[in-house]
């Protein structure tokens, strides 16, 4: 079972770093870790994992449904008690960590509950046992990840089939909820719809704002299946594209087509982001590119590698990383294309499969 194996592998990196205790809240994390993961919520949910054993402090309500998933000890607690005791006790069967490590997800007052609990003399992230397991993907994952790529593109299309003057940012991106939801998707992440001069904010909520001839869209959509994420950026534009769009486009998609085409073993993550950069810099939009070029996708929608400046991580075979080139031009419009793309031992190889070209529509 995969999931044993990583837990096994990471009590083997603890064991090479000099992490004593692990706690993990109800995040992506924990589904790598146990191959499920409860609903978190407000009531206390940790996995606690030193290097020879495993504990989990569960809310009552949650037992059953965690027991049928993982055959580790659990330790419940039920809400007329509180988790107080229930933590003190599992900790008492685990040494007093001196180096303890948490999951960077967790809730900050779950945080302070353990770390009053068990008095550590230091705490850190799990990032140093974790990333560098979760940042090279097994062949499984990477099929799951093309899946979850393969349903972001029907859904792309249920978005750019209901763009037209007259309709919402809000009813395009709810058409897109719409198709993932329909497709098995778990959970839609982000359905960002960007029309018109507020494709100039990269992070932009969906509004009510109506679109309109002469609008460019970004349409940035992702989903959950089975545990893994999705995400793609594709361009909408409503009547003849004026020629300052045009040439914007152009620039954004040689800098996606570059980027895509250099990712291989051995280079750097700041030298992928160097080239989409580079591109749009030799094109005179260097100053409008105001944001990385790409990061990690897995169980959780963001994680890494980072594709950003000065990043040193060598890139190797199974990771999967988003590259999405922007440009940002306030008050007129925004342009954002992106990919999801797996390391091969050779070179690439493209997960999203939607055409890169421009949609324009009356």
């Amino acid at each position: 079972m995969r999931a044993e194996e990583n837990l096994a592998n990471m009590q083997a990196r603890m064991e090479e770093t000099g992490i004593d205790l692990v706690a993990i809240g109800p995040t992506g994390n924990m589904r790598y870790l146990l191959g499920f993961v409860p609903h978190a919520d407000e009531r206390l949910c940790l996995l606690l994992v030193d290097r020879r054993s495993v504990r989990m402090v569960v809310p009552d309500l949650n037992r059953e449904e965690v027991a049928a998933h993982t055959d580790i000890d659990l330790i419940d607690w039920a809400d007329a008690d509180g988790p107080h005791e229930s933590l003190r006790k599992t900790l008492a069967d685990f040494h007093r960590p001196r180096k303890l490590a948490v999951d960077g997800g967790m809730r900050a007052d779950h945080l302070l509950q353990l770390q009053a609990a068990v008095t550590p003399d230091r705490t850190l992230t799990v990032d140093a046992v974790l990333a560098p397991l979760r940042m090279c993907k097994s062949g499984e994952e990477i099929e799951a990840l093309a899946r979850a790529a393969a349903q972001a593109d029907r859904a792309m299309q249920a978005a750019v089939n209901v763009c037209r003057p007259g309709i919402t940012e809000a009813e395009v991106a709810w058409a897109a909820e719409a198709a993932f939801r329909e497709d098995g998707a778990e959970q839609v992440c982000f359905t960002l719809i960007a029309s018109g001069p507020n494709g100039a904010y990269p992070h932009h909520h969906s509004s009510e704002r109506m679109l309109q001839k002469g609008d460019a869209i970004i349409i940035d959509i992702g989903a959950s299946l089975n545990g893994y994420k999705s995400d793609i950026t594709r361009m909408v534009y409503l009547g003849e594209p004026l020629l300052e769009f045009l040439s914007a486009h152009a620039a954004v998609y040689e800098a996606n087509q570059r980027a895509m085409a250099a990712v291989r073993p051995d280079l750097t993550a700041g030298e992928i982001d160097h080239i989409a950069r580079n591109t749009l810099e030799e094109a005179g939009y260097g100053p409008f590119f105001i944001h990385r070029t790409g990061h990690g996708i897995g169980l959780e929608g963001h994680e890494p590698p980072w594709i950003m400046a000065g990043d040193t991580t060598i890139l190797q075979e199974g990771m999967v990383f988003s590259i999405e080139p922007g440009v940002y031009l306030v008050g007129q419009f925004g342009v954002r294309i992106e990919d999801i793309v797996a390391v091969t031992p050779s070179g690439v190889r493209s997960l999203t499969g939607f055409d890169h070209s421009l949609i324009i529509k009356d």
